[in-house]
């Protein structure tokens, strides 16, 4: 999906938009090349808030309190599912990363402690599909793109964005 349609939804990007310098050494480190969709958008916005509501992480957020950094939120999402899964491991399907290395990624958080991830492609030919734990593990068969399209105008089934379309920048990014 283009980028060029966020922009009547959220106002022009705010970010520089060097996928290249953004994603590279991330990639590099982990072993796992992102959908290029989720990269053009991350890049284009930087981190941020939509709808006062889903907070997305970008990798040169800085860590700490003043960022929102993509393996900060790896860590602790991981930290934390393996510990509720390991005490009740049919209310938590999915393998997460990093401690699960072909899990699904943890890429944005809700306001009420909500995931949202993206699912590596398996073996099936399946692409990048979005999933959400609400509680509820819903897998949504989406590009992030798409997912965030469909979520920005109210399309969705699943409340995860609500109300009229923002984005407001939030955190430090790392120069």
């Amino acid at each position: 999906m283009e980028l060029s349609r966020f922009r009547e939804l959220l106002g022009e990007p705010s970010v520089n938009g060097d996928v290249e310098r953004d994603w590279r050494a991330l990639e590099e480190r982990v072993g796992i090349e992102f959908p290029d969709d989720y990269k053009g958008f991350v890049s284009a916005y930087g981190s941020g808030c939509l709808n006062d509501q889903l907070y997305l992480f970008h990798p040169r957020g800085v860590a700490g309190d003043d960022g929102l950094r993509l393996e900060s939120l790896w860590e602790q999402a991981g930290y934390a599912y393996a510990e509720l899964s390991r005490n009740a491991p049919d209310m938590y399907p999915y393998a997460i990363y990093p401690t699960a290395a072909d899990g699904c990624l943890p890429i944005a958080r809700s306001s009420s402690g909500n995931h949202v991830f993206l699912s590596p492609p398996k073996l099936d030919g399946k692409d990048w599909s979005v999933i959400i734990d609400m509680g509820e593990w819903v897998e949504l068969p989406l590009s992030f793109t798409d997912f965030l399209w469909a979520a920005l105008q109210g399309d969705l089934e699943i409340p995860i964005i609500e109300d009229e379309p923002s984005f407001e920048p939030v955190g430090a990014m790392e120069p």
